[in-house]
């Protein structure tokens, strides 16, 4: 098969299947079943019988199979799998102890599937016809059964197709490797799931996914529905193309996740040992926030003050903790969709966001990780301060203060808190079955952020002398260079005067 990327924008649905591809479909409907072994990872060897319609279990299925196979045993729990195919996995799952629904939008694949269960003891398994997508027939019940489920899963479609693809499978068993839609399936699924509340709240999803997306893009896609996520395993085929697994949660669903209106320092409150890790805290106002050397916090009319206490497998340095979470406070702005193009965000090294409009910058927000220890119990917090309006009072203080609705009137503290709440649990909670975030990526893109930061500003002095930024070291100190050629390294960004108008 032709494996290629081409978006298509014909229709909603996707390609226009020809005259020629209904024959093939019906010369391929005429042939006789085709048999199929599958090695499960528990080493028992599936044998099923397929019309040539239905997708055989091939590379992805094993992949898929593998992640599933980290999760342990069902233990009676529920579980989805969307696109069944030829039922492999979800025969898989039944073995394991769980409680198997499921769905393909394939009448073919529907009918071996449930003889294929017949067979193997699992006529218990619930099996429907149908699928989310584009457009459905019927309420979601009809494909989806009785939610809400602890664990979904789909070896999705994840080939973009070509228009001039002659190499194609029918057109049915190009639905289970073809995503065919005008948008992606991705958005469609997590849009339904979210709605329907079909994951139950501490499931877990699992998505496989093409190259087509960056690991930014999915953070934005699961982010906008209120979910965690996280890249948790990724196959390289033999022509080079990428296959991941995506999984999806509700964020930090475990944990307290509070908000009260007054807080004395919401960084404060949940070091405090009686708070668990994976916690959070959220206020209106801090009647003593602070900020780097405890430095006083200006509050603003419209304040959003957030705090998250992780745990120490992150194995991250304060230092580096800080521009971590800043990044992807950064992401949560331009995740809006509307934003006002006159208005950039920027990550201002080590902790801060900025904005820049109209001849004006201004502090946004700040980010201070902070950690206590006592013997061997390190509780690590991360605090973040945004400021969302200026109420129409003129605010004074010692340094320029920017505020998010200047980048976008439709941002709330709302929106912003589901957006860092995702993200921050994407990076740091620990969930079981799946593997710890690869910090190593995070760190690329923020130091990335970093940079564009240092190239924004006009003009930047250390100690009252003009430098250059050269680079960010592994450690999160700065390498700079003076206007005599002089080169040194900055750990401190109190040195630094930043002159970005």
């Amino acid at each position: 098969m032709n494996k290629c990327f081409v978006q298509n924008n014909d229709s909603v649905s996707g390609p226009v299947f020809s005259e020629d591809s209904v024959s093939r479909e019906m010369e391929l409907i005429e042939k006789s079943p085709k048999q199929y072994e599958w090695l499960s990872p528990t080493g028992e060897l599936f044998v099923i019988e397929l019309p040539h319609t239905v997708y055989p279990p091939r590379e992805d299925t094993d992949f898929m199979a593998e992640s599933l196979s980290r999760l342990g045993p069902g233990k009676g729990r529920k579980c989805l799998e969307i696109g069944t195919g030829s039922g492999v996995l979800s025969l898989f799952c039944h073995r394991q102890g769980w409680k198997v629904s499921a769905c393909d939008i394939n009448p073919y694949a529907v009918a071996s599937a449930r003889g294929f269960f017949s067979n193997n003891s699992a006529g218990d398994i619930s099996l429907f016809e149908g699928g989310p997508g584009p457009s459905e027939d019927g309420l979601m019940e009809q494909w989806a059964g009785q939610g809400p489920y602890d664990l979904i899963f789909w070896n999705m479609p994840y080939i973009r197709p070509s228009v001039d693809d002659s190499q194609h499978l029918g057109p049915m068993e190009d639905a289970a490797l073809i995503d065919t839609s005008k948008t992606n399936l991705i958005d469609i699924t997590l849009e339904k799931l979210r709605s329907s509340n079909l994951l139950s709240q501490h499931g877990l999803g699992l998505l496989s996914i093409g190259e087509t997306f960056t690991e930014e893009d999915i953070n934005d896609l699961c982010s906008k529905y209120g979910f965690a996520s996280r890249i948790v395993n990724q196959l390289t085929f033999q022509d080079g193309e990428c296959l991941r697994i995506m999984a999806f949660w509700h964020p930090y669903a475990r944990f307290p996740t509070i908000h009260r209106e007054v807080v004395p320092s919401t960084n404060s409150e949940l070091l405090n040992e009686k708070w668990p890790i994976g916690s959070s805290l959220s206020t209106d106002l801090q009647t003593n926030g602070r900020g780097r050397y405890a430095r006083e916090w200006t509050s603003t009319p419209e304040l959003l003050a957030c705090s998250w206490k992780i745990g120490e497998q992150s194995k991250i340095s304060p230092e580096i903790l800080q521009i971590l979470c800043g990044y992807l406070v950064k992401q949560s702005f331009e995740s809006i969709s509307h934003s006002n193009p006159n208005c950039r965000v920027l990550l201002k090294w080590p902790n801060d966001l900025i904005l820049i409009k109209d001849g004006k910058w201004g502090k946004v927000c700040g980010i201070l990780g902070e950690s206590v220890s006592k013997g061997n119990n390190n509780q690590i917090v991360v605090g973040i301060g945004i400021n969302i309006s200026d109420g129409g009072k003129n605010m004074d203080a010692e340094f320029p203060i920017g505020f998010a609705d200047w980048y976008s009137d439709a941002i709330t503290k709302e929106f912003l808190l589901t957006q860092i709440h995702s993200r921050m649990a994407g990076l740091f909670e620990s969930i079981d079955g799946i593997p710890q975030s690869n910090f190593e990526n995070v760190k690329d893109y923020a130091y990335d952020a970093i940079e564009k930061g240092f190239y924004a500003c006009r003009s930047i002095l250390y100690r009252n002398e003009k430098v250059s930024f050269q680079g960010i070291k592994e450690n999160g100190t700065v390498n700079l260079v003076s206007s005599n050629g002089q080169e040194f390294v900055c750990n401190e960004t109190e040195d630094l005067t930043w002159l970005f108008i």
